[in-house]
């Protein structure tokens, strides 16, 4: 009987063979009740970077703080591989630029806050367009601050989803009348009020996106930089009442009730990824971006330096990662000295990414350190802490780091193996190391300094934006006014200061030189602001004469107009040549004397 079976199976065609076979495996799958399914790809890994701003290292209960509580983080560090030694620039704007090229602050050319070195390169790749690159769907939820108008916008560098807002923060220049308890943000390029504090925004607005992504099968690349805490400190009230009794200083509650706020948001998402199902295949890194603020009086880990400073306490910073499917070892501290330079070509190293073009990183590769929990973490390393100063960057206003070394500026050496507080300069004990240091110091210098004077400059006339309004924080080389109450104090150069422009098309120019954000239509010569976000008068502002507004382009004499009664605004027009400008606009009192700059300016091609 078999044997007639075998000799009928041997008469049938292949492709008829083949169609009967697969009948008889489905009938005997439906008998068994077994759902066969097409086989399922792994997917790539989410990865999620988070990024806080103002806190420093000591303000995490994990790295010992004895007053802050953060659970959902302590949590989260345990689970975590942490680099114990990672440094980022002392401020902020220059940490997001070289997280987000893995390029050194000078190289990438957003150095400082403001003094027109606050935007990168455009001819460099960015963490989001690798990931784009490499079929990752993208998304920043949070605060951007390389650039406020096109082509450096979050959109305009590799983000196809943009929750954000301009400026360092809600109470910028840029943003002015914002509020952290029902914040305003921008959708892309559409204007959004919430009902919503700050950081719950962000964290809402990531999951909302990241729960569309995951049920759409997409992975996901997310960079969550909160605002928070950074000041002025606004808790929300139960956060800021559980720490009130803690501490001496109320600013300081606010402030670790800020933290209190972030903590609790973490462990909200670390909830949401294991209820999705997508914990263990997603990355995450936590991090701060400079040094300390608001606690450093509670609890600065023994460092000496707070934001701003050289000192380790400007720019030692928490780095934990967690990848539970990422075959990474078991959590665990990594003392090898790293820099967040490092993480750009991490990913791409860690998670086998290609690029369409070879690009140099100031950053190395972590991949090692971080799939090896044997290799050494001793290795030799090092590199330069820069970044752009209060006006502009100088030689020898720096940090270089060599494994335990640390050369503040060129003559102040510690070793912070056995000086963690950098209390005992000991250069002279050590002139060999000074000199290696510094030969390291002045090569890289030599490197950087011929491009410190070429400024990004803003676009105006493109298609892309027009019109453009212009704000003080980008005055090139100037002390920038960058918070709504230097503007209501008339603070900064009776002038202004140059803003470096690159008009994208010659023709007729309207420019409106104002002393408020356009969108308040409030008079020239008001007071302001009446009143502070949260309700409490924070500093009283100054009303100016103000009478007229002069203009100079290309330092040439200045053009005035006087302004109407009541005006809010003064509009000049002028004929600008395709190519690189330089604008400088102010305002003045009846006698033509200057009064302060204008601190906005809106610049559109009429035609």
């Amino acid at each position: 009987m078999y044997y007639h079976r075998i000799q009928i199976f041997h008469k049938i065609p292949v492709i008829k063979m083949k169609i009967l076979v697969k009948s008889y495996l489905v009938l005997i799958v439906a008998l068994l009740g077994v759902q066969l399914l097409p086989a399922q790809k792994v997917q790539r890994p989410n990865v999620i970077v988070i990024l806080t701003d103002d806190q420093g290292y000591g303000d995490f209960s994990c790295n010992g703080n004895p007053i802050l509580e953060t659970p959902a983080i302590d949590k989260f560090y345990a689970e975590s591989i942490r680099f114990s030694d990672f440094h980022v620039a002392p401020l902020c704007t220059p940490t997001r630029g070289e997280l987000m090229s893995g390029l050194d602050a000078l190289h990438n050319k957003a150095a400082t806050v403001g003094t027109g070195r606050n935007m990168m390169r455009r001819d460099i790749i960015t963490m989001p367009e690798v990931f784009k690159e490499n079929g990752y769907r993208t998304g920043i939820f949070g605060k951007w601050h390389l650039g406020d108008n096109y082509p450096d916008r979050p959109m305009d560098r590799g983000f196809e989803k943009c929750i954000w807002f301009k400026g360092w923060g809600l109470l910028s220049e840029a943003e002015y009348d914002n509020d952290y308890y029902q914040t305003r943000y921008l959708d892309s390029l559409k204007t959004v009020q919430s009902g919503k504090y700050c950081t719950d925004l962000w964290f809402d607005e990531a999951i909302k996106w990241m729960d569309k992504m995951t049920d759409e099968h997409q992975p996901f690349f997310v960079y969550l930089p909160t605002n928070s805490p950074h000041g002025p400190f606004y808790a929300l009230k139960d956060d800021y009442d559980y720490y009130k009794d803690k501490v001496k200083d109320s600013s300081a509650a606010e402030f670790l009730g800020m933290i209190k706020n972030i903590d609790k948001n973490f462990g909200r998402l670390d909830q949401w990824l294991t209820e999705k199902h997508i914990k263990n295949n997603t990355l995450i890194v936590l991090m701060n971006d400079n040094g300390g603020t608001g606690g450093v009086k509670v609890y600065n880990a023994g460092m000496r330096g707070k934001k701003g400073d050289y000192y380790d306490g400007g720019h030692r910073a928490a780095c934990f990662i967690r990848w539970p499917d990422g075959d990474i070892g078991l959590p665990r501290t990594i003392t090898y000295t790293s820099q967040i330079q490092d993480l750009l070509p991490t990913f791409i190293d860690l998670l086998h990414m290609k690029q369409a073009e070879k690009h140099h990183f100031d950053g190395k590769s972590l991949k090692q350190l971080i799939l090896d929990p044997k290799l050494k973490s001793e290795s030799d390393r090092m590199f330069v802490v820069q970044y752009g100063g209060a006006v502009k960057p100088e030689k020898y206003q720096s940090c270089v780091v060599w494994n335990s070394w640390r050369l503040v500026g060129n003559d102040e050496l510690y070793d912070i193996s056995n000086d963690p507080g950098q209390r005992t300069n000991i250069a002279t004990e050590f002139p060999e190391v000074v000199a290696k240091m510094l030969a390291y110091y002045d090569h890289w210098w030599q490197k950087v300094a011929p491009g410190i004077n070429r400024f990004v400059p803003i676009f105006v006339g493109s298609d892309k934006e027009n019109p453009v309004i212009l704000t003080s924080d980008f005055w090139a080389d100037s002390a920038y006014v960058n918070t709504q109450w230097k503007v209501a104090q008339a603070a900064g150069e009776k002038e202004g200061g140059v803003w470096s422009l690159d008009v994208k098309k010659s023709g007729t120019y309207e420019i409106s030189l104002s002393r408020w954000p356009f969108h308040l239509e409030r008079q020239l010569t008001v007071r302001g602001p009446q009143h502070a976000v949260g309700g409490t008068k924070i500093r009283e502002g100054k009303a100016l004469p103000v009478a007229s507004g002069s203009l100079s382009i290309n330092n040439s004499a200045p053009s005035e107009h006087t302004a109407l009664v009541g005006a809010n605004k003064i509009d000049f027009k002028i004929v600008l040549k395709k190519g690189p400008v330089k604008l400088q606009a102010w305002l003045n009192d009846s006698q033509g004397m200057p009064l302060c700059g204008a601190y906005y300016v809106r610049v559109m091609l009429i035609k």
